[in-house]
């Protein structure tokens, strides 16, 4: 017996008979098997994950999960999705919240974001790191859609900041956020995995290699900057 046929009737979910009232909201009990099932797939991964353990998280009944959710790889998927709103959601806010400040608060407000992300959300980052890095068998495009919204909304700031100094750097704004986060990203994962580390010395370094990086492009590397901005033309193979 599976993990997505256990318990259920030959028509799939188990129907739910006349008279029997939920002991809570419908949309109250998705939120409670969600965030237990987050923290399930988190410390377990997909195939470590079991149906029987995230209805001990959520403190109801097995058959409810399946109800509600219909298997493990429906349940995965929706987690993946609520991870990945949970990610977009903080850093746009901090995105938003930092828009007018200057440059140097800015940059810092925006990279100690991602530290409180790693720290405070680990569970819904690592179910989105295991999902990108091919821990499951049915792919899911959750994780890419995140990496694509975040770096949109900084790629963004990045372009109207330049276009402030009157420099049209292109699609190297994209390049720019993609490095920026990227960077940012790595040394939030080392910090989070060994605490060891000064969270606040990567992000004080993190910041002045930023703004070291584009004061030295604004003085006397533009044209560095332009170039990396242009995009060469598609050559169809006629």
């Amino acid at each position: 017996m599976t993990e997505t046929s256990a318990g259920l009737g030959s028509s799939g979910a188990p129907k739910r008979g006349p008279g029997r009232p939920r002991a809570q909201p419908l949309e109250d009990q998705r939120r409670q098997v969600l965030d237990a099932a987050r923290a399930v797939f988190a410390h377990n991964g997909f195939h470590g994950a079991t149906i029987e353990a995230v209805a001990r998280g959520a403190e109801m009944p097995r058959p409810t999960v399946y109800e509600i959710f219909g298997g493990k790889d429906e349940l995965f998927a929706a987690v993946v999705d609520d991870a990945a709103e949970r990610v977009v959601r903080r850093l746009s806010a901090s995105f938003t919240e930092s828009q007018d400040y200057s440059l140097e608060d800015f940059v810092r407000h925006n990279f100690a974001a991602v530290f409180d992300l790693f720290e405070q959300d680990r569970d819904a980052v690592t179910v989105l790191l295991r999902a990108e890095q091919g821990d499951v068998d049915r792919p899911t495009t959750a994780p890419a859609a995140v990496r694509t919204r975040v770096l949109y909304e900084i790629s963004e700031f990045t372009r109207s900041r330049w276009e402030a100094l009157g420099v049209d750097i292109g699609s190297a704004a994209e390049i720019m956020a993609l490095m920026f986060f990227r960077m940012a990203e790595g040394l939030a994962i080392r910090q989070a995995d060994d605490p060891g580390w000064d969270r606040e010395a990567f992000i004080e370094l993190l910041t002045e290699f930023t703004l070291g990086g584009i004061g030295r492009l604004w003085e006397q590397s533009q044209h560095v900057l332009v170039a990396a901005g242009r995009r060469a033309p598609h050559r169809g193979s006629g």
